[in-house]
């Protein structure tokens, strides 16, 4: 009988351990099962899709602000929108000097408040600027010109879609 009990405790340790080393991959079907015990933060940098948002928001210093409570909406350009800027745009944000710029971009993909197909089709963003959002009723379809290709993902502080663009917001705004 104690080596019966020994064998299973010893099988759940090293399946524990199997676990512990999987951590950093999340399945989307674990975030959608339990929303609450994942941030938007962790979500976004683990999505291989928007890794190129993600590794910007940490570059601009606004991974802290993501990391707070809150209740956002996030359009999160994949890495094949970003691919889409004009050549050298990317290497100009990430520069210390054009910080501000970098900043000001990533918040006008970020709504401080949720945002859904009931909603009005003019949104404001942390960014200050208004958005246009499309949908048809029981699910968004568009920001702007940007067509929504994933999500809803939805966390314990935002609902996270991907789109296909790279919004721009108007100069001297």
């Amino acid at each position: 009988m104690r080596k019966q009990h020994l064998a299973v405790w010893t099988t759940l340790a090293v399946l524990m351990l199997g676990l512990a080393g999987c951590s950093s991959m999340i399945s989307s079907k674990a975030v959608l099962s339990n929303p609450q015990n994942y941030s938007s933060w962790r979500v976004m940098k683990d999505e291989s899709q928007i890794s190129t948002f993600a590794s910007l928001i940490k570059s601009s210093g606004l991974e802290y602000a993501m990391k707070t409570a809150g209740n956002y909406t996030v359009f999160a350009p994949t890495n094949a929108a970003f691919k889409q800027l004009p050549k050298g745009t990317l290497t100009e944000l990430t520069k210390t000097t054009n910080r501000n710029e970098l900043r000001s971009l990533l918040w006008h993909h970020i709504a401080l408040y949720q945002i859904n197909a009931a909603s009005a089709p003019m949104q404001n963003m942390g960014d200050g600027q208004n958005v246009t959002i499309s949908s048809n009723g029981q699910k968004l379809l568009m920001v702007n010109n940007a067509h929504i290709v994933g999500g809803p993902i939805y966390t314990h502080d935002a609902t996270i879609y991907m789109i296909n663009k790279v919004l721009i917001p108007s100069a001297g705004k």
